[in-house]
């Protein structure tokens, strides 16, 4: 089983962008001291309030210049916000500096806010997606190339440097699209997923099912992310971490009222209002044994291959006790499944 780390670069309220850096450099060397698997780091925009990761290249980079072991993955890069060779030229690089150790997870969002800030029609994000994967495809397994599509064009180009994972580093799929999976599988792509429930369990089989029939090597490989929470006690491990988790809750409201969401908007208010239910249901808190026992059941009956674990769910848990629920995680939760 796969342990990732996965960081947003939260803002707590009242404290600055430079404390949130400083934080989650904190956490990053925290999880490479305790053995932790990978770190993951995401792609915002114009959310302050919520998170300061516009490129999440860049943090990798750094990241990857004050770590030695962990594998730095992207959970994602969002393609059609991004010029697809200057994101592969990029991945190259962090691939370079790293020595190997970089997953490149791309993905189109489903946040339009990130759209409209662009000036990028969302009802063009599927189109933009997939082009832009295919000229990264292209410009890892050709020396020179050229294309031409509805939104790019490139003639004769040649990209530098090369990456030091042959023939590219493993390229990680984001999907919330059930009729994605078959695809995805079809054409041997690792999938990273949200948990937010388990809609994907079905999805899942017919992923495996089109990727055997595809004939591809090994086993396929699927990476939740979950927010989570290791706390001494059964008590502590829902309490600690219950007024960010609302407060997540409470922001998801706004921005879906806002954007006109309301069904979302509805749906997150009720969470609120039900912690206790969204402990059972929408997330994996509780003391090292319960952590062990939920994991291990989530792991059996959707077969995933590893986890993304979000410690700091919401992003207003004091950092001593996210270094300290990280700390339980490595060493009592991590060995029952190595």
């Amino acid at each position: 089983m796969h342990f990732g780390f996965l960081t947003e670069c939260y803002v707590k309220e009242g404290k600055s962008h430079a404390q949130a850096f400083a934080d989650t450099f904190a956490q990053v060397d925290e999880a490479e001291a305790l053995g932790i698997d990978s770190v993951w780091v995401v792609e915002q925009h114009f959310r302050p309030w919520a998170s300061i990761l516009p490129s999440p290249m860049l943090m990798a980079s750094a990241i990857a210049m004050r770590t030695q072991q962990m594998r730095i993955g992207l959970a994602v890069q969002v393609l059609p916000l991004n010029n697809p060779l200057r994101s592969m030229e990029e991945a190259c690089m962090v691939d370079q500096i790293s020595q190997g150790r970089f997953d490149f997870g791309v993905g189109r969002s489903g946040i339009a806010k990130f759209y409209d800030g662009y000036n990028v029609p969302y009802s063009e994000s599927r189109a933009r997606f997939e082009e832009s994967l295919n000229i990264i495809l292209e410009a890892f397994n050709n020396e020179t190339f050229s294309y031409q599509g509805q939104f790019y064009s490139f003639h004769d180009v040649t990209v530098a440097p090369r990456p030091v994972q042959q023939p590219h580093p493993p390229i990680w799929i984001s999907t919330a699209t059930p009729d994605s999976f078959p695809e995805l599988g079809r054409r041997g792509f690792p999938l990273l997923l949200w948990f937010q429930g388990n809609w994907f369990e079905e999805p899942l089989k017919a992923y495996r099912n089109a990727w055997t029939e595809a004939g591809h090597q090994g086993e396929p490989q699927a990476l939740v992310r979950i927010p989570a929470y290791v706390g001494e006690t059964p008590q502590r491990a829902r309490e600690e971490p219950r007024e960010s988790t609302l407060h997540d809750l409470r922001r998801v409201a706004r921005e879906s009222r806002q954007a006109g969401r309301e069904e979302r908007a509805v749906q997150a208010e009720y969470q609120v209002q039900h912690y206790d239910e969204v402990v059972k249901t929408r997330v994996a808190y509780g003391s090292p044994q319960e952590m062990v026992e939920r994991l291990q059941e989530f792991k059996e009956r959707m077969g995933m291959s590893g986890f993304l674990l979000d410690m700091n769910f919401g992003g207003q848990i004091p950092q001593e006790l996210v270094l300290n629920s990280m700390r339980l995680l490595a060493e009592k939760v991590i060995p029952a499944f190595k």
